[in-house]
């Protein structure tokens, strides 16, 4: 018996085997190896462009949110103006208001005191016509008779007596 080796090595099976090996591994990368590297690289591609899309949303986001603070800030002091310039209008309005009740009222006072002026006025005048009146009477009753003192303090008496009982006229 003789024993051979399991493995033998000869020259032509080890050209064989290396012409068999290039000839695979050109149909391996034509076929396989080409198609996975084109589908890493263009996955790797998707994948930085979403990661760069990411990345511009991101400083977007942030421009805007920059925008938005500001305009916040910006309402925040434009809503302090228009509160402070309706405070000063209406502090201005209030002025204005008192300013003018302040006008009628010294208007109102004016006219009152004109009325009772004129009233004071009336008043005098009638109390001339009315004393008038009464010394036109008294002297009717002086001159009616002769009297003396006393009947003269009589006839005064009973002229005041009538003009207390039904108003002069």
């Amino acid at each position: 018996m003789q024993t051979e080796g399991l493995i033998q090595f000869n020259s032509w099976d080890f050209i064989f085997s290396m012409i068999t090996f290039f000839v695979l591994f050109l149909i391996l990368r034509h076929f396989l190896f080409q198609k996975v590297h084109d589908f890493m690289e263009k996955r790797s591609q998707e994948v930085q462009d979403t990661l760069d899309n990411a990345a511009e949303t991101n400083r977007l986001a942030e421009e805007k949110l920059a925008d938005y603070n500001e305009q916040i800030a910006n309402v925040e002091e434009e809503g302090r103006a228009i509160i402070k310039n309706a405070r000063d209008e209406a502090k201005t309005q209030a002025a204005g208001i008192v300013a003018e009740a302040n006008e009628q009222a010294h208007a109102a006072i004016a006219h009152s005191q004109e009325e009772i002026a004129r009233e004071h006025f009336n008043a005098r005048k009638q109390l001339k016509e009315e004393v008038g009146t009464l010394a036109v009477m008294a002297a009717e009753k002086i001159l009616e008779r002769e009297i003396s003192a006393e009947d003269h303090q009589d006839i005064v008496d009973q002229i005041l007596a009538e003009a207390e009982e039904k108003p002069w006229s």
